[in-house]
């Protein structure tokens, strides 16, 4: 048999169905991979005591990416508390270590925390941060400094804050801990002293109070538990002013502060002087903060509406928006559930405000240019500041000035016009013919005669 004979294709096409075969790799499709890296091991183990470990190892179920979504780098995802320098982060694939540029002292309670952002190879974000716990001594006290950062001038919780815990007198350690999106925070296992507890606001995340930062500090003593509040707020060495004023009306100006007022202060109409062109004063009937302000417009929104509203007036109850797909049908004659949303949490002392309103006696005369003067308004460390600020009332119907003033009655009415009378045209098409309707059966003529009784 030839060498190009039927035995040796055969065995040709054998060995390329082999080959293809054992090159076939993972067959595609499948469910994508949608989860995070999940942390398998942290050495050295939680609680351990006297330890002094080389590093900190953080290790996953999988390869994670060298540039987290939660932090410019690596190393700003972990913070090593008491505060011993920038750590020292090091990527390994599957695992992270962390170690203390400066080692881990004796006798001390360590706790290394990796803050939510790290992510894997596709993108799959943690929600969720890990910690590690350990001593170089030979205890771990069971204490803990729980508290809240709040934005003082906002009035709201500070997710982005920073921590430190500093004991006194001795200062040579600094715990350090973030607050939550909540702007929460906890010191765990820190030994039983004074402290003095200071948060900020850090806008840039560098783990460093800057100038113009907000920021507060509480003093607390800590035996098993303790709390604090940080009430944070940018520590000016100047008191406030008025930059901005809003005409509302003739009579009504709304001010806007550069600065936080002090919310002890009283606000009385001696603290301003409003002078026209002619060096007269105007006088000033109210001062009020704008909240307070606000409330008292509402309320007498409310009362107006109440008092108007009669039996015959009740307009009637706007029909229910149709319900979603899947949703539970409405039980008859239940009422609607008109519990307000929970609120976050608020600050203990009253907000600073920014904002206030002047009620005046005499009305403004339009297109004129006004002074107003401010003297004893107190910033939230107790410095008083006066000032002077010009501002022009519109003209009627014009809009707002350069000085941000906004006119009494910003919508401008159009000159009332006669409409022009259209000429009649014919219609582009005949009308409809209306159908015909049958004729009605006729009457049979009365032929006047009548038939004969019987």
């Amino acid at each position: 048999m030839s060498p190009t004979g039927p035995a040796p294709l055969a065995a040709a096409a054998l060995l390329a169905v082999a080959l293809g075969c054992a090159s076939q790799g993972a067959p595609p499709g499948g469910a994508p991979d949608s989860a995070p890296p999940e942390v398998l091991q942290i050495t050295p183990d939680t609680g351990a005591v006297n330890v002094k470990p080389p590093r900190v190892v953080f290790r996953f179920d999988e390869v994670v990416s060298e540039r987290p979504q939660g932090a410019p780098s690596l190393r700003d995802l972990f913070v090593i508390s008491p505060r011993a320098g920038a750590p020292d982060v090091d990527w390994r694939r599957d695992a992270i270590t962390v170690r203390a540029r400066r080692g881990w002292r004796a006798n001390t309670v360590y706790t290394v925390t990796m803050l939510p952002g790290l992510s894997d190879l596709r993108g799959n974000v943690r929600k969720d941060g890990a910690v590690a716990l350990f001593s170089t001594g030979a205890t771990v006290p069971n204490t803990r400094i729980t508290g809240i950062v709040f934005d003082w001038a906002a009035g709201t919780p500070a997710p982005r804050a920073f921590v430190e815990a500093v004991p006194r007198p001795d200062s040579a350690s600094v715990y350090v801990a973030p607050t939550d999106s909540a702007g929460r925070f906890t010191f765990r296992h820190l030994p039983a002293g004074t402290y003095t507890v200071r948060g900020y606001l850090d806008a840039n995340s560098n783990r460093t109070l800057d100038p113009r930062e907000a920021w507060d500090s509480a003093r607390v003593t800590l035996r098993d538990t303790a709390a604090a509040e940080i009430l944070a707020f940018v520590h000016d060495t100047v008191g406030p002013a008025v930059s901005n004023v809003d005409v509302r009306d003739s009579v009504t100006l709304r001010l806007k502060l550069d600065r936080p007022l002090d919310p002890s202060q009283h606000v009385a109409p001696a603290l301003f002087v409003v002078v026209g062109p002619d060096s007269a004063p105007v006088p000033i009937r109210t001062a009020l903060i704008a909240a307070a302000y606000d409330e008292q417009a509402r309320q007498r929104a409310a009362q107006d509406t109440t008092a108007g509203a009669g039996p015959d007036t009740a307009r009637p109850p706007a029909p229910a928006a149709p319900a979603p797909p899947g949703a539970p049908a409405p039980v008859p004659g239940a009422r609607r559930d008109t519990t307000p949303a929970a609120r976050g949490p608020l600050p203990s002392r009253p907000v600073p405000p920014t904002e206030l309103v002047l009620e005046l006696a005499r009305p403004l005369r339009p297109a004129t240019t006004y002074r107003l003067r401010s003297s004893g308004l107190r910033g939230i460390l107790g410095i008083a500041r006066s000032a002077e600020r010009a501002f022009t009332t519109p003209r009627p119907g014009a809009a707002a000035d350069s000085a941000g003033a906004a006119p009494a009655d910003s919508a401008r009415r159009r000159p009332a016009t006669r409409p022009t009378a259209r000429p009649a045209t014919r219609p582009a098409t005949p009308p409809a013919t209306p159908p015909a309707t049958p004729p009605a059966t006729p009457a049979r003529p009365d032929t006047g005669r009548r038939t004969p009784p019987r």
